[in-house]
C-alpha cells in the first residue's frame, strides 16, 4: 500500500535537498569567479568544497531542521544578486547563446547525482543522518530513492541513440561491460568478506553496477530499432506502460514485494533487480530523447533561448502533474521502477536542467562570461565513454565548476573510491557509535579524499573511468 499525500511530501524533501545543493554550486561559480581562482586549481577546489560539499553534508544530518529557512535565505540572495548585478538587462543585450554540443548543465546534474549519492551512502550509517531520507522498501519517494534513477537519467544525458552495430559494440565494450564486471567484482568481494547487503534493493547477488551495465546494454540494443531520435519518445513511453501493466495487472509487483516468495533460484533471488530493468530502460530512452531535444540547436538567439526555456518549463509542469497522479493511482516504487518512479526521475531531471540552463547559461554567464565553447569541448572530451585513457583536458584551464568537471571526467573512479572508503569506515571506525561532531568530521575527510583524487586526475588530464 502507498499514501499519495505522504509520497508527495517525501518527494518535496528530496527535491529541496537537490535544489539546495544545486544553489551551492551556483554560489561556488560566482565566488570563484569573483576571486579569480581559475588559475589556482587547488584553492578553487577548497573553496568549492566548503561551499558545496560541506552544506550538503550538514543538510542531510544536523542542519536538516533548518532546510526551509536555508532555502528561503537562498531565494533572497538569488533575488539580491539579480537586482544588484542588473542580470536581466545584460541578458537581454546578448545576441547569441552558445550552449555547445554538451552543455555544462548536463555535467552539473551528473555531479549533483554523484555528490549526493556519495554523501548518503556513508552518512546513512551515522546516527545523525536524517532517517526519512533512507530508501523505501516498497513504495515511496525519498531522497535515497533518487540515486539509481538519476544515475540512469544522467547516463542517458551523455549518450546517443545507437545508429549502427559499431555504435552498439562501442557501448558494450566501453560502457556496459566495465559496469557489469564491476558489479561482479563487488558481489564476489561482498560474499568473500561477509559484508552485508540489503537483498530488497536489487536482490541477493545484483547491485547498482549490474543494473547500470544491463541498462546500458539493453538500452543501446533497443535504441538501435529507432530510425530517428523522435522514435525514442513513443518507444520509451510504450515500454513503461507495458511494464506498468505487467506490474499492476499481471501481478509482477506483488511477486517482487512478497516476503513469502523464497529465493530458491537465481531469478527469485534477484527478482528486484531483474523485474525493474524494463522500467529503467524506458527511463533511459526517454532521457536520451530529452537530451537530443535540448541540444538539437546549440546556437540560440535571445528569443530562441526564451522559447526553449518556456517549453522546458511546460514539460516540467506536465511531468510533475503526471507524478502527482501516479503517486495516488499506482504509487512510486524504485524497487520495480514502475511508471510513477520513471516519471518522477524525469521530473527531477528536467527541473534541475531547467534551473541549470536558466541560472547558468541564461543569467550568470551573461554577467560573468566564460567560454562555453571551450567548456563544451572539454566536457565532451571528458565524457567519451567510460574507459578512454587520457584526455586533452590538461592542456586547458580548468575554469569554473572544478568539482563538477572532476566528477564528470572520472565519475566512476570517484564512486568506486567512495564505496571503498565507505566500507573502510564501517569496518574500522564504527560509525553508529560516533557523536554528531565526529560524524561530520569523518564525512568531510571522506568526501575530501574522494574529490581531491579526481581533481588531481583532472589537473593532470588523466581519465581512468
Amino acid at each position: 500500500d502507498w499514501n499519495g499525500t505522504h509520497t508527495i511530501l517525501q518527494s518535496w524533501e528530496a527535491l529541496r535537498l537537490i535544489l539546495a545543493t544545486f544553489w551551492c554550486i551556483l554560489l561556488a561559480r560566482i565566488v570563484t569567479h569573483k576571486l579569480d581562482l581559475y588559475a589556482r586549481p587547488t584553492l578553487s577546489l577548497v573553496v568549492e568544497f566548503l561551499l558545496i560539499v560541506l552544506p550538503c553534508i550538514l543538510l542531510v544530518t544536523v542542519a536538516v531542521d533548518y532546510s526551509n529557512y536555508i532555502g528561503l535565505l537562498m531565494l533572497m540572495l538569488a533575488v539580491w544578486f539579480l537586482k544588484t548585478n542588473k542580470v536581466l538587462e545584460l541578458t537581454r543585450r546578448r545576441t547569441q547563446f552558445d550552449l555547445g554540443n554538451r552543455p555544462m548543465s548536463f555535467s552539473v546534474l551528473r555531479a549533483l547525482t554523484h555528490l549526493i549519492t556519495a554523501i548518503c551512502i556513508l552518512a546513512i550509517d551515522f546516527g545523525c543522518f536524517y532517517r526519512p531520507y533512507r530508501k523505501s522498501r516498497q513504495f515511496g519517494a525519498k531522497l535515497m530513492d533518487t540515486g539509481i534513477g538519476l544515475f540512469v537519467f544522467t547516463m542517458a544525458m551523455v549518450s546517443r541513440r545507437t545508429r549502427h552495430l559499431s555504435d552498439l559494440r562501442r557501448s558494450v565494450i566501453y560502457s556496459a561491460l566495465p559496469l557489469i564486471l564491476l558489479g561482479l567484482a563487488r558481489t564476489v568481494a561482498i560474499l568473500s568478506l561477509g559484508y552485508g547487503q540489503d537483498e530488497h534493493e536489487y536482490g541477493q547477488h545484483l547491485n547498482a553496477f549490474f543494473t547500470l551495465g544491463f541498462i546500458k546494454l539493453l538500452g543501446s540494443m533497443v535504441s538501435l530499432l529507432a530510425k530517428k531520435d523522435l522514435n525514442l519518445l513513443p518507444m520509451g513511453l510504450g515500454l513503461l506502460l507495458v511494464h506498468q501493466f505487467d506490474l499492476s495487472v499481471m501481478g509482477l509487483s506483488d511477486y517482487v514485494m512478497d516476503e513469502d516468495v523464497e529465493r530458491s533460484n537465481l531469478f527469485n533471488a534477484n527478482r528486484e533487480g531483474l523485474v525493474a530493468l524494463p522500467g529503467f530502460v524506458g527511463l533511459y530512452l526517454l532521457a536520451i530523447y530529452l537530451n537530443r531535444w535540448m541540444v538539437n540547436n546549440s546556437q540560440l538567439s535571445y528569443s530562441d533561448m526564451v522559447k526553449r526555456l518556456k517549453r522546458l518549463f511546460y514539460l516540467v509542469l506536465i511531468l510533475w502533474c503526471l507524478f502527482g497522479v501516479s503517486a495516488f493511482a499506482i504509487g512510486i516504487s524504485r524497487v520495480t521502477c514502475n511508471f510513477g518512479y520513471a516519471i518522477w526521475m524525469m521530473a527531477i531531471g528536467a527541473t534541475t536542467l531547467l534551473c541549470s540552463f536558466c541560472a547558468i547559461d541564461f543569467l550568470i554567464n551573461s554577467v560573468m562570461p566564460w567560454d562555453p565553447s571551450g567548456a563544451a569541448s572539454m566536457v565532451e572530451e571528458q565524457e567519451k565513454g567510460l574507459l578512454t585513457g587520457e584526455s586533452n583536458a590538461k592542456d586547458k584551464c580548468i575554469g569554473p565548476f572544478a568539482i563538477c568537471q572532476s566528477l564528470n571526467q572520472n565519475g566512476l573512479t570517484f564512486f568506486l573510491v567512495a564505496n571503498v572508503l565507505t566500507g573502510g569506515v564501517n569496518i574500522f571506525l564504527k560509525p553508529e557509535e560516533r557523536s554528531d561532531l565526529e560524524s561530520i568530521l569523518i564525512l568531510l575527510v571522506y568526501m575530501f579524499l574522494a574529490t581531491k583524487l579526481v581533481h588531481e586526475l583532472l589537473k593532470r588530464g588523466i581519465r581512468i573511468a
